[in-house]
Protein backbone atom coordinates (compact mmCIF):
# COMPACT_ATOMS: atom_id res chain seq x y z
CA UNK A 1 0.00 0.00 0.00
CA UNK A 2 2.76 2.24 0.89
CA UNK A 3 4.65 1.40 -2.24
CA UNK A 4 1.70 2.19 -4.42
CA UNK A 5 1.31 5.58 -2.79
CA UNK A 6 4.96 6.36 -3.38
CA UNK A 7 4.74 5.43 -7.02
CA UNK A 8 1.71 7.58 -7.51
CA UNK A 9 3.52 10.60 -5.98
CA UNK A 10 6.58 10.10 -8.13
CA UNK A 11 4.46 9.80 -11.20
CA UNK A 12 2.67 13.02 -10.38
CA UNK A 13 6.01 14.76 -9.81
CA UNK A 14 7.42 13.64 -13.13
CA UNK A 15 4.30 14.85 -14.87
CA UNK A 16 4.63 18.24 -13.20
CA UNK A 17 8.32 18.60 -14.19
CA UNK A 18 7.63 17.50 -17.71
CA UNK A 19 4.81 19.94 -18.04
CA UNK A 20 6.88 22.89 -16.73
CA UNK A 21 9.79 22.24 -19.11
CA UNK A 22 7.47 22.04 -22.04
CA UNK A 23 5.87 25.32 -21.11
CA UNK A 24 9.27 26.95 -20.58
CA UNK A 25 10.54 25.77 -23.94
CA UNK A 26 7.44 27.05 -25.61
CA UNK A 27 7.82 30.40 -24.00
CA UNK A 28 11.44 30.68 -25.09
CA UNK A 29 10.52 29.85 -28.64
CA UNK A 30 7.83 32.48 -28.63
CA UNK A 31 10.24 35.12 -27.33
CA UNK A 32 12.81 34.29 -29.95
CA UNK A 33 10.13 34.60 -32.62
CA UNK A 34 9.10 37.97 -31.26
CA UNK A 35 12.70 39.19 -31.25
CA UNK A 36 13.20 37.96 -34.77
CA UNK A 37 10.04 39.71 -35.92
CA UNK A 38 11.17 42.90 -34.17
CA UNK A 39 14.57 42.82 -35.88
CA UNK A 40 12.96 42.19 -39.23
CA UNK A 41 10.61 45.08 -38.60
CA UNK A 42 13.49 47.37 -37.70
CA UNK A 43 15.47 46.26 -40.70
CA UNK A 44 12.54 47.12 -42.95
CA UNK A 45 12.42 50.76 -41.71
CA UNK A 46 13.61 53.39 -44.23
CA UNK A 47 17.27 54.39 -43.89
CA UNK A 48 16.30 58.03 -43.90
CA UNK A 49 15.22 57.64 -40.26
CA UNK A 50 18.87 57.20 -39.26
CA UNK A 51 20.34 60.05 -41.27
CA UNK A 52 19.39 63.01 -39.00
CA UNK A 53 21.14 61.44 -36.03
CA UNK A 54 24.21 60.54 -38.02
CA UNK A 55 24.34 63.98 -39.61
CA UNK A 56 23.98 65.75 -36.25
CA UNK A 57 26.70 63.58 -34.75
CA UNK A 58 29.00 64.31 -37.70
CA UNK A 59 28.34 68.05 -37.60
CA UNK A 60 29.05 68.12 -33.86
CA UNK A 61 32.31 66.29 -34.40
CA UNK A 62 33.34 68.66 -37.19
CA UNK A 63 32.46 71.70 -35.09
CA UNK A 64 34.40 70.32 -32.15
CA UNK A 65 37.37 69.65 -34.40
CA UNK A 66 37.16 73.12 -35.89
CA UNK A 67 37.10 74.82 -32.44
CA UNK A 68 39.93 72.63 -31.25
CA UNK A 69 42.00 73.53 -34.30
CA UNK A 70 41.27 77.23 -33.88
CA UNK A 71 42.18 77.06 -30.21
CA UNK A 72 45.45 75.35 -31.08
CA UNK A 73 46.22 77.89 -33.80
CA UNK A 74 45.29 80.78 -31.50
CA UNK A 75 47.54 79.40 -28.76
CA UNK A 76 50.41 78.94 -31.21
CA UNK A 77 49.98 82.48 -32.57
CA UNK A 78 49.75 83.91 -29.04
CA UNK A 79 52.96 82.16 -28.01
CA UNK A 80 54.66 83.33 -31.22
CA UNK A 81 53.58 86.92 -30.54
CA UNK A 82 54.92 86.71 -26.99
CA UNK A 83 58.23 85.36 -28.25
CA UNK A 84 58.38 88.10 -30.91
CA UNK A 85 57.61 90.82 -28.33
CA UNK A 86 60.27 89.40 -26.02
CA UNK A 87 62.85 89.42 -28.83
CA UNK A 88 61.95 92.95 -29.93
CA UNK A 89 61.92 94.39 -26.41
CA UNK A 90 65.17 92.65 -25.54
CA UNK A 91 66.76 94.15 -28.65
CA UNK A 92 65.40 97.60 -27.82
CA UNK A 93 66.56 97.32 -24.22
CA UNK A 94 70.02 96.44 -25.45
CA UNK A 95 70.05 99.25 -28.01
CA UNK A 96 68.18 102.02 -26.18
CA UNK A 97 67.90 102.96 -22.47
CA UNK A 98 64.25 101.93 -22.14
CA UNK A 99 64.45 101.73 -18.38
CA UNK A 100 62.58 103.07 -15.40
CA UNK A 101 64.79 104.47 -12.65
CA UNK A 102 62.80 104.17 -9.41
CA UNK A 103 65.64 105.25 -7.13
CA UNK A 104 64.95 108.34 -5.05
CA UNK A 105 67.72 110.48 -6.54
CA UNK A 106 67.66 108.90 -10.03
CA UNK A 107 71.16 107.53 -9.48
CA UNK A 108 71.08 105.49 -12.68
CA UNK A 109 69.81 108.34 -14.87
CA UNK A 110 71.60 111.24 -16.51
CA UNK A 111 70.57 114.85 -16.83
CA UNK A 112 68.86 116.18 -19.94
CA UNK A 113 71.94 118.22 -20.85
CA UNK A 114 74.14 115.12 -20.71
CA UNK A 115 71.66 113.16 -22.82
CA UNK A 116 71.60 115.91 -25.41
CA UNK A 117 75.38 115.97 -25.65
CA UNK A 118 75.75 112.16 -25.72
CA UNK A 119 73.20 111.79 -28.54
CA UNK A 120 75.16 114.27 -30.71
CA UNK A 121 78.53 112.50 -30.43
CA UNK A 122 79.52 111.55 -34.00
CA UNK A 123 82.91 109.90 -33.47
CA UNK A 124 83.69 106.46 -32.10
CA UNK A 125 84.54 106.46 -28.40
CA UNK A 126 85.93 103.40 -26.64
CA UNK A 127 85.64 103.26 -22.85
CA UNK A 128 87.90 100.73 -21.15
CA UNK A 129 87.43 99.71 -17.52
CA UNK A 130 90.56 97.98 -16.28
CA UNK A 131 89.04 95.27 -14.12
CA UNK A 132 87.04 92.07 -14.20
CA UNK A 133 83.38 93.05 -14.58
CA UNK A 134 82.03 91.15 -11.56
CA UNK A 135 84.87 92.32 -9.34
CA UNK A 136 84.34 95.95 -10.35
CA UNK A 137 80.57 96.01 -9.93
CA UNK A 138 80.62 94.21 -6.59
CA UNK A 139 83.31 96.44 -5.09
CA UNK A 140 80.79 99.03 -3.88
CA UNK A 141 77.45 100.63 -4.78
CA UNK A 142 79.16 103.56 -6.50
CA UNK A 143 80.94 101.27 -8.95
CA UNK A 144 77.66 99.53 -9.75
CA UNK A 145 76.00 102.90 -10.33
CA UNK A 146 78.87 104.01 -12.57
CA UNK A 147 78.61 100.89 -14.75
CA UNK A 148 74.83 101.20 -15.15
CA UNK A 149 75.24 104.86 -16.03
CA UNK A 150 77.92 104.02 -18.60
CA UNK A 151 75.61 101.43 -20.17
CA UNK A 152 73.01 104.16 -20.64
CA UNK A 153 75.59 106.30 -22.43
CA UNK A 154 76.27 103.41 -24.83
CA UNK A 155 72.56 102.77 -25.38
CA UNK A 156 71.96 106.42 -26.25
CA UNK A 157 74.65 106.45 -28.93
CA UNK A 158 76.06 103.49 -30.85
CA UNK A 159 79.34 105.40 -31.34
CA UNK A 160 80.09 104.83 -27.64
CA UNK A 161 81.17 101.34 -26.57
CA UNK A 162 82.71 99.93 -23.42
CA UNK A 163 84.73 96.92 -22.39
CA UNK A 164 86.23 95.38 -19.26
CA UNK A 165 89.91 94.43 -19.40
CA UNK A 166 91.45 92.41 -16.58
CA UNK A 167 94.96 93.78 -16.10
CA UNK A 168 96.39 90.43 -14.97
CA UNK A 169 94.94 88.48 -17.92
CA UNK A 170 95.55 90.98 -20.74
CA UNK A 171 99.17 92.19 -20.66
CA UNK A 172 99.14 92.85 -24.43
CA UNK A 173 96.31 95.37 -24.06
CA UNK A 174 97.91 97.09 -21.08
CA UNK A 175 101.06 97.84 -23.09
CA UNK A 176 99.05 100.31 -25.19
CA UNK A 177 98.40 102.55 -22.18
CA UNK A 178 100.64 104.42 -19.75
CA UNK A 179 100.36 104.40 -15.96
CA UNK A 180 97.19 102.31 -15.83
CA UNK A 181 96.06 100.87 -12.49
CA UNK A 182 93.28 98.51 -11.49
CA UNK A 183 89.83 100.10 -11.67
CA UNK A 184 91.03 102.96 -13.90
CA UNK A 185 88.70 104.03 -16.73
CA UNK A 186 90.00 105.44 -20.02
CA UNK A 187 87.95 107.27 -22.64
CA UNK A 188 89.66 107.35 -26.04
CA UNK A 189 89.05 108.43 -29.62
CA UNK A 190 91.10 108.00 -32.77
CA UNK A 191 90.25 110.65 -35.34
CA UNK A 192 91.80 112.38 -38.33
CA UNK A 193 92.47 116.11 -37.98
CA UNK A 194 93.93 118.01 -40.94
CA UNK A 195 94.97 114.72 -42.53
CA UNK A 196 96.75 113.46 -39.40
CA UNK A 197 95.66 110.73 -37.03
CA UNK A 198 94.98 112.10 -33.56
CA UNK A 199 94.35 110.00 -30.48
CA UNK A 200 92.72 111.71 -27.53
CA UNK A 201 92.45 110.02 -24.16
CA UNK A 202 91.13 110.91 -20.74
CA UNK A 203 91.83 108.73 -17.72
CA UNK A 204 89.52 108.59 -14.71
CA UNK A 205 90.49 107.06 -11.40
CA UNK A 206 88.05 105.84 -8.78
CA UNK A 207 88.32 109.12 -6.90
CA UNK A 208 87.17 111.01 -9.99
CA UNK A 209 83.83 109.20 -9.72
CA UNK A 210 83.24 110.27 -6.11
CA UNK A 211 82.56 113.38 -4.07
CA UNK A 212 83.62 113.62 -0.43
CA UNK A 213 82.04 115.27 2.58
CA UNK A 214 82.75 118.97 2.95
CA UNK A 215 83.99 118.63 6.52
CA UNK A 216 86.52 115.99 5.45
CA UNK A 217 87.83 118.14 2.61
CA UNK A 218 88.00 121.14 4.97
CA UNK A 219 89.98 119.21 7.58
CA UNK A 220 92.47 118.08 4.93
CA UNK A 221 92.79 121.63 3.60
CA UNK A 222 93.43 123.05 7.07
CA UNK A 223 96.18 120.47 7.49
CA UNK A 224 97.76 121.45 4.19
CA UNK A 225 96.55 118.36 2.33
CA UNK A 226 94.16 117.59 -0.49
CA UNK A 227 92.45 114.34 -1.44
CA UNK A 228 94.80 113.99 -4.42
CA UNK A 229 97.87 114.45 -2.19
CA UNK A 230 96.61 111.92 0.33
CA UNK A 231 95.77 109.41 -2.42
CA UNK A 232 99.26 109.81 -3.89
CA UNK A 233 100.77 109.05 -0.48
CA UNK A 234 98.50 106.02 -0.12
CA UNK A 235 99.82 104.65 -3.41
CA UNK A 236 96.49 104.10 -5.18
CA UNK A 237 92.87 105.15 -5.15
CA UNK A 238 91.79 101.76 -3.80
CA UNK A 239 94.19 101.98 -0.88
CA UNK A 240 92.98 105.51 -0.14
CA UNK A 241 89.35 104.35 -0.16
CA UNK A 242 90.13 101.44 2.13
CA UNK A 243 91.04 104.04 4.78
CA UNK A 244 88.77 106.97 3.92
CA UNK A 245 85.88 105.39 2.04
CA UNK A 246 83.55 106.27 4.89
CA UNK A 247 83.86 109.95 3.97
CA UNK A 248 82.38 109.48 0.49
CA UNK A 249 79.33 111.70 0.14
CA UNK A 250 77.99 111.26 -3.39
CA UNK A 251 78.55 109.96 -6.90
CA UNK A 252 80.42 112.14 -9.36
CA UNK A 253 80.19 109.57 -12.18
CA UNK A 254 77.96 111.51 -14.57
CA UNK A 255 80.03 114.65 -14.22
CA UNK A 256 83.24 112.66 -14.77
CA UNK A 257 81.91 110.62 -17.71
CA UNK A 258 80.39 113.58 -19.56
CA UNK A 259 83.50 115.65 -18.94
CA UNK A 260 85.75 112.88 -20.29
CA UNK A 261 83.46 112.45 -23.29
CA UNK A 262 83.55 116.16 -24.06
CA UNK A 263 87.34 116.22 -23.74
CA UNK A 264 87.98 113.40 -26.22
CA UNK A 265 85.24 114.33 -28.72
CA UNK A 266 85.58 118.11 -28.87
CA UNK A 267 87.19 118.93 -32.24
CA UNK A 268 88.54 122.19 -30.78
CA UNK A 269 89.52 121.53 -27.16
CA UNK A 270 90.23 124.56 -25.01
CA UNK A 271 93.03 124.76 -22.45
CA UNK A 272 92.82 126.82 -19.27
CA UNK A 273 95.91 127.74 -17.26
CA UNK A 274 95.71 129.16 -13.72
CA UNK A 275 98.56 131.57 -12.94
CA UNK A 276 99.89 131.20 -9.40
CA UNK A 277 102.90 132.35 -7.42
CA UNK A 278 101.64 135.73 -6.25
CA UNK A 279 100.06 134.72 -2.96
CA UNK A 280 96.61 134.22 -4.41
CA UNK A 281 93.75 134.75 -1.98
CA UNK A 282 92.79 131.77 0.21
CA UNK A 283 89.44 130.66 1.61
CA UNK A 284 89.16 132.24 5.10
CA UNK A 285 87.61 129.06 6.55
CA UNK A 286 89.48 126.19 4.89
CA UNK A 287 92.70 127.97 4.06
CA UNK A 288 92.56 126.40 0.59
CA UNK A 289 91.64 127.94 -2.72
CA UNK A 290 88.12 129.38 -2.95
CA UNK A 291 88.09 128.47 -6.64
CA UNK A 292 88.51 124.67 -6.56
CA UNK A 293 84.88 124.09 -7.55
CA UNK A 294 85.28 126.58 -10.37
CA UNK A 295 88.13 124.43 -11.66
CA UNK A 296 85.92 121.35 -11.27
CA UNK A 297 83.19 122.96 -13.36
CA UNK A 298 85.71 123.98 -16.01
CA UNK A 299 86.83 120.37 -16.23
CA UNK A 300 83.30 119.02 -16.28
CA UNK A 301 82.51 121.35 -19.19
CA UNK A 302 85.32 119.87 -21.24
CA UNK A 303 88.01 122.46 -20.59
CA UNK A 304 91.52 121.13 -20.00
CA UNK A 305 92.78 122.73 -16.78
CA UNK A 306 96.31 123.08 -15.42
CA UNK A 307 98.38 125.69 -13.58
CA UNK A 308 101.81 127.29 -13.68
CA UNK A 309 103.89 129.53 -11.43
CA UNK A 310 103.95 132.83 -13.31
CA UNK A 311 107.09 133.90 -11.45
CA UNK A 312 109.18 131.06 -12.91
CA UNK A 313 107.27 129.58 -15.87
CA UNK A 314 106.01 130.74 -19.23
CA UNK A 315 102.41 130.40 -20.33
CA UNK A 316 102.09 127.24 -22.51
CA UNK A 317 101.53 127.91 -26.21
CA UNK A 318 98.47 125.63 -26.24
CA UNK A 319 96.69 127.75 -23.62
CA UNK A 320 93.48 129.45 -24.73
CA UNK A 321 92.40 130.97 -21.41
CA UNK A 322 94.47 132.18 -18.48
CA UNK A 323 93.11 132.84 -15.00
CA UNK A 324 94.62 135.34 -12.57
CA UNK A 325 92.94 134.20 -9.34
CA UNK A 326 93.01 137.22 -7.03
CA UNK A 327 96.72 137.75 -6.30
CA UNK A 328 97.37 139.64 -3.08
CA UNK A 329 100.81 140.68 -4.36
CA UNK A 330 101.22 142.73 -7.54
CA UNK A 331 102.73 141.25 -10.72
CA UNK A 332 106.21 142.32 -11.75
CA UNK A 333 106.75 143.98 -15.12
CA UNK A 334 108.00 140.81 -16.83
CA UNK A 335 105.01 138.87 -15.49
CA UNK A 336 102.60 141.48 -16.80
CA UNK A 337 104.44 141.26 -20.13
CA UNK A 338 103.77 137.51 -20.26
CA UNK A 339 100.06 138.17 -19.82
CA UNK A 340 100.00 140.99 -22.36
CA UNK A 341 101.89 138.97 -24.98
CA UNK A 342 99.55 136.06 -24.44
CA UNK A 343 96.48 138.17 -25.19
CA UNK A 344 98.12 139.81 -28.24
CA UNK A 345 98.95 136.34 -29.57
CA UNK A 346 101.33 137.76 -32.15
CA UNK A 347 98.70 140.34 -33.14
CA UNK A 348 96.32 137.48 -33.97
CA UNK A 349 94.30 137.90 -30.74
CA UNK A 350 91.73 135.16 -30.00
CA UNK A 351 92.83 134.63 -26.38
CA UNK A 352 90.96 135.13 -23.08
CA UNK A 353 91.86 136.29 -19.57
CA UNK A 354 89.74 135.75 -16.48
CA UNK A 355 90.84 138.32 -13.94
CA UNK A 356 89.49 137.93 -10.40
CA UNK A 357 89.88 140.81 -7.99
CA UNK A 358 89.48 140.64 -4.20
CA UNK A 359 88.91 142.94 -1.26
CA UNK A 360 91.87 141.13 0.36
CA UNK A 361 94.28 142.44 -2.28
CA UNK A 362 96.94 145.01 -1.56
CA UNK A 363 97.93 147.67 -4.04
CA UNK A 364 98.44 146.26 -7.57
CA UNK A 365 99.50 149.23 -9.77
CA UNK A 366 101.08 147.09 -12.50
CA UNK A 367 97.97 144.94 -12.95
CA UNK A 368 95.75 148.01 -12.72
CA UNK A 369 97.64 149.71 -15.53
CA UNK A 370 97.35 146.63 -17.73
CA UNK A 371 93.58 146.38 -17.14
CA UNK A 372 93.17 149.99 -18.23
CA UNK A 373 94.39 149.03 -21.73
CA UNK A 374 91.13 147.09 -22.02
CA UNK A 375 89.04 149.91 -20.57
CA UNK A 376 88.62 148.29 -17.13
CA UNK A 377 89.33 149.53 -13.62
CA UNK A 378 88.75 147.80 -10.26
CA UNK A 379 87.76 150.46 -7.72
CA UNK A 380 88.24 150.70 -3.95
CA UNK A 381 85.85 149.50 -1.24
CA UNK A 382 83.04 146.99 -1.65
CA UNK A 383 79.56 147.29 -3.12
CA UNK A 384 76.74 147.51 -0.56
CA UNK A 385 72.98 147.56 -1.02
CA UNK A 386 70.60 149.83 0.86
CA UNK A 387 67.43 147.74 1.00
CA UNK A 388 67.07 144.26 2.53
CA UNK A 389 65.55 142.69 -0.58
CA UNK A 390 68.89 143.33 -2.32
CA UNK A 391 71.20 141.69 0.22
CA UNK A 392 71.49 138.62 2.48
CA UNK A 393 72.17 139.22 6.21
CA UNK A 394 74.74 141.97 5.58
CA UNK A 395 74.70 144.95 3.22
CA UNK A 396 77.79 143.66 1.40
CA UNK A 397 76.35 140.13 0.83
CA UNK A 398 74.59 141.33 -2.29
CA UNK A 399 72.08 140.04 -4.84
CA UNK A 400 72.54 141.30 -8.40
CA UNK A 401 69.71 143.46 -9.70
CA UNK A 402 70.43 143.51 -13.41
CA UNK A 403 72.02 140.90 -15.72
CA UNK A 404 72.97 141.27 -19.37
CA UNK A 405 71.25 138.81 -21.71
CA UNK A 406 74.28 138.53 -24.00
CA UNK A 407 75.55 134.94 -24.33
CA UNK A 408 72.55 133.40 -22.60
CA UNK A 409 72.48 130.33 -24.90
CA UNK A 410 73.22 127.84 -22.09
CA UNK A 411 70.89 129.24 -19.45
CA UNK A 412 68.03 126.92 -18.49
CA UNK A 413 66.73 128.56 -15.32
CA UNK A 414 63.60 130.70 -15.63
CA UNK A 415 64.91 133.13 -13.04
CA UNK A 416 68.57 133.87 -12.35
CA UNK A 417 69.82 134.72 -8.88
CA UNK A 418 73.45 135.83 -8.89
CA UNK A 419 75.03 136.67 -5.55
CA UNK A 420 78.39 137.89 -4.26
CA UNK A 421 80.23 139.15 -1.16
CA UNK A 422 82.92 141.75 -0.62
CA UNK A 423 82.60 142.73 -4.29
CA UNK A 424 84.84 145.58 -5.45
CA UNK A 425 83.28 147.81 -8.11
CA UNK A 426 84.38 147.15 -11.71
CA UNK A 427 84.38 150.43 -13.61
CA UNK A 428 84.46 150.83 -17.37
CA UNK A 429 86.62 153.76 -18.52
CA UNK A 430 84.91 154.10 -21.89
CA UNK A 431 82.43 152.32 -24.14
CA UNK A 432 84.63 152.16 -27.26
CA UNK A 433 88.11 153.42 -28.05
CA UNK A 434 90.78 152.35 -30.55
CA UNK A 435 89.20 148.95 -31.34
CA UNK A 436 88.60 148.31 -27.63
CA UNK A 437 85.05 148.04 -26.27
CA UNK A 438 83.67 147.46 -22.80
CA UNK A 439 80.39 146.09 -21.52
CA UNK A 440 78.87 145.78 -18.06
CA UNK A 441 77.18 142.43 -17.42
CA UNK A 442 76.18 142.25 -13.73
CA UNK A 443 74.82 145.35 -12.03
CA UNK A 444 73.57 146.46 -8.62
CA UNK A 445 70.45 148.47 -7.90
CA UNK A 446 70.47 152.23 -8.35
CA UNK A 447 70.37 152.63 -4.55
CA UNK A 448 73.69 150.82 -4.02
CA UNK A 449 76.89 152.41 -2.78
CA UNK A 450 80.54 151.54 -2.21
CA UNK A 451 82.15 151.64 1.22
CA UNK A 452 85.16 150.66 3.24
CA UNK A 453 84.54 147.97 5.87
CA UNK A 454 85.47 147.98 9.53
CA UNK A 455 84.50 146.40 12.83
CA UNK A 456 81.71 147.61 15.07
CA UNK A 457 81.54 147.27 18.86
CA UNK A 458 80.37 143.64 18.41
CA UNK A 459 83.47 142.91 16.31
CA UNK A 460 81.31 142.46 13.21
CA UNK A 461 82.27 143.61 9.72
CA UNK A 462 80.14 146.61 8.72
CA UNK A 463 80.35 149.51 6.25
CA UNK A 464 82.11 152.37 8.02
CA UNK A 465 82.95 154.84 5.28
CA UNK A 466 80.76 155.49 2.24
CA UNK A 467 82.77 156.18 -0.92
CA UNK A 468 80.33 156.53 -3.82
CA UNK A 469 76.56 156.22 -4.26
CA UNK A 470 74.65 154.94 -7.26
CA UNK A 471 74.48 151.91 -9.53
CA UNK A 472 77.59 149.72 -9.41
CA UNK A 473 79.05 146.95 -11.60
CA UNK A 474 80.07 143.54 -10.27
CA UNK A 475 81.39 141.99 -13.50
CA UNK A 476 82.40 143.49 -16.86
CA UNK A 477 84.18 142.49 -20.07
CA UNK A 478 86.80 144.44 -21.98
CA UNK A 479 87.42 143.35 -25.60
CA UNK A 480 90.20 144.23 -28.02
CA UNK A 481 89.36 143.52 -31.67
CA UNK A 482 91.06 143.25 -35.07
CA UNK A 483 89.72 142.61 -38.56
CA UNK A 484 90.86 139.69 -40.66
CA UNK A 485 93.56 140.51 -43.20
CA UNK A 486 91.95 138.46 -45.97
CA UNK A 487 89.06 140.85 -46.50
CA UNK A 488 86.51 138.32 -45.28
CA UNK A 489 85.13 140.77 -42.74
CA UNK A 490 85.78 138.37 -39.85
CA UNK A 491 86.67 139.93 -36.50
CA UNK A 492 88.92 138.40 -33.87
CA UNK A 493 88.83 139.31 -30.18
CA UNK A 494 90.90 138.96 -27.08
CA UNK A 495 88.81 139.49 -23.96
CA UNK A 496 89.30 140.18 -20.28
CA UNK A 497 86.48 138.91 -18.09
CA UNK A 498 86.87 140.99 -14.95
CA UNK A 499 85.26 139.81 -11.70
CA UNK A 500 85.14 142.25 -8.78
CA UNK A 501 85.28 139.44 -6.18
CA UNK A 502 86.35 135.83 -5.83
CA UNK A 503 82.94 135.22 -4.23
CA UNK A 504 81.24 135.42 -7.61
CA UNK A 505 83.02 132.12 -8.33
CA UNK A 506 83.50 130.87 -4.77
CA UNK A 507 83.12 127.13 -4.06
CA UNK A 508 79.96 127.16 -1.94
CA UNK A 509 78.19 129.75 -4.09
CA UNK A 510 78.87 127.92 -7.35
CA UNK A 511 77.75 124.62 -5.82
CA UNK A 512 74.57 126.03 -4.24
CA UNK A 513 71.37 125.08 -6.09
CA UNK A 514 69.54 128.26 -5.02
CA UNK A 515 72.02 130.45 -6.89
CA UNK A 516 72.74 130.44 -10.63
CA UNK A 517 76.23 131.95 -10.65
CA UNK A 518 77.71 128.88 -12.35
CA UNK A 519 75.02 128.69 -15.01
CA UNK A 520 75.24 132.38 -15.84
CA UNK A 521 79.01 132.83 -15.93
CA UNK A 522 79.67 129.58 -17.79
CA UNK A 523 77.14 130.55 -20.42
CA UNK A 524 79.10 133.78 -20.95
CA UNK A 525 82.46 131.97 -21.02
CA UNK A 526 81.18 129.30 -23.42
CA UNK A 527 79.73 131.97 -25.68
CA UNK A 528 82.84 134.13 -25.77
CA UNK A 529 85.12 131.15 -26.46
CA UNK A 530 82.65 129.45 -28.87
CA UNK A 531 82.82 126.38 -26.66
CA UNK A 532 80.36 123.50 -26.59
CA UNK A 533 77.31 124.14 -24.44
CA UNK A 534 78.11 123.87 -20.76
CA UNK A 535 76.79 121.03 -18.65
CA UNK A 536 76.09 121.37 -14.94
CA UNK A 537 75.44 118.17 -13.00
CA UNK A 538 74.38 117.77 -9.39
CA UNK A 539 76.34 114.98 -7.65
CA UNK A 540 74.14 112.02 -6.70
CA UNK A 541 74.19 110.53 -3.21
CA UNK A 542 73.80 106.75 -2.92
CA UNK A 543 72.52 105.59 0.46
CA UNK A 544 70.82 102.41 1.59
CA UNK A 545 69.56 100.02 -1.05
CA UNK A 546 69.72 101.00 -4.68
CA UNK A 547 66.00 100.31 -5.18
CA UNK A 548 64.34 102.91 -2.97
CA UNK A 549 60.94 104.14 -4.12
CA UNK A 550 58.78 106.75 -2.47
CA UNK A 551 55.34 106.24 -0.94
CA UNK A 552 53.49 107.42 -4.04
CA UNK A 553 55.35 104.94 -6.22
CA UNK A 554 54.70 102.20 -3.68
CA UNK A 555 50.95 102.93 -3.79
CA UNK A 556 50.89 102.89 -7.58
CA UNK A 557 52.78 99.60 -7.76
CA UNK A 558 50.53 98.06 -5.08
CA UNK A 559 47.35 98.87 -6.98
CA UNK A 560 48.83 97.82 -10.32
CA UNK A 561 49.91 94.37 -9.13
CA UNK A 562 47.18 93.66 -6.56
CA UNK A 563 44.11 95.06 -8.36
CA UNK A 564 44.53 96.36 -11.90
CA UNK A 565 46.41 93.42 -13.41
CA UNK A 566 44.26 90.72 -11.69
CA UNK A 567 41.08 92.57 -12.71
CA UNK A 568 42.24 92.81 -16.30
CA UNK A 569 43.04 89.08 -16.38
CA UNK A 570 39.62 88.26 -14.87
CA UNK A 571 37.73 90.40 -17.42
CA UNK A 572 39.60 88.85 -20.32
CA UNK A 573 38.88 85.36 -18.95
CA UNK A 574 35.15 86.05 -18.61
CA UNK A 575 34.91 87.49 -22.13
CA UNK A 576 36.68 84.47 -23.62
CA UNK A 577 34.48 82.04 -21.63
CA UNK A 578 31.22 83.74 -22.67
CA UNK A 579 32.21 83.86 -26.33
CA UNK A 580 33.18 80.19 -26.40
CA UNK A 581 30.00 79.22 -24.60
CA UNK A 582 27.80 81.02 -27.13
CA UNK A 583 29.49 79.46 -30.15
Amino acid sequence: MADNSKNIEEQDTEEQVSTSSSDLLKKVLEEEKENKDLKEEKSKKPKKDRKPRDKTRAEFGAKKFRHGTMATVFTAVFIAVLVLINVVTTTLFERYPITVDLTRDKIYSMSEKSEEYVKNVDVDVLVTIFSDEDVYENYNAYNKQAVELLKNYCKLNHHITYRFVDIDKNPDVIRNYENVSAFDIIFETNTVVDGEKVQRTRKLGMLDLLSFRDEFVTQLSQSGYSIEMLAAQAGSDMTFLSYYGGYVDSSNAEQAFTSALMTVTDPNPLYVTFLTGRQEVADPITGGSPLTYFQTLLTSNGYNVDSIDITTQDIPETTDIIVIPAPTVDYLDNEVAKVSDFLKNGDMLGKQLIYIASYSQGATPNLDEFLEEYGLQVGPGVICETYKEQYINNEFNVIASSLSDDFDQDIQADKLTVVSMYNRPVNTLFDEKNMVTTEKYVMSSKDAYTAELGYNEMFQYVPVNTLERGEQCYFAVGSKARFANDGSGDTFYSNILCFGSEYLLQNNILAAEQYQNSEYFFSILNGITHKTDGIFIQPKTITGTAFDINEQQKTVLKWVFSAIIPAAVLVVGIVVWVRRKNK
